[in-house]
């Protein structure tokens, strides 16, 4: 009982999902994807928080040195 009625809400999910991106409601080409990544940093630690924000820097400062000196690596 309990397995069909996993299969059947997994269909059902799924079903929504096609049905949604089929109306224009969802998008899987990116353009709200920012919420859920600003969702998964503020579930992690403040530790984690701080590595996070450094390593995203730490790509937009050398892409910024990338795009200042016309090189690409």
């Amino acid at each position: 009982m309990q397995l069909t009625f996993s299969i059947v809400a997994g269909v059902l999910v799924v079903g929504f999902l096609i049905f949604a991106t089929k109306r224009k409601w969802i998008s899987w080409k990116g353009g709200r994807g920012i919420a859920s990544v600003t969702a998964f940093h503020d579930l992690q630690t403040e530790d984690k928080q701080n590595a996070i924000e450094y390593v995203i820097e730490d790509k937009a400062g050398n892409k910024m040195k990338e795009q200042e000196s016309g090189e690409k690596k």
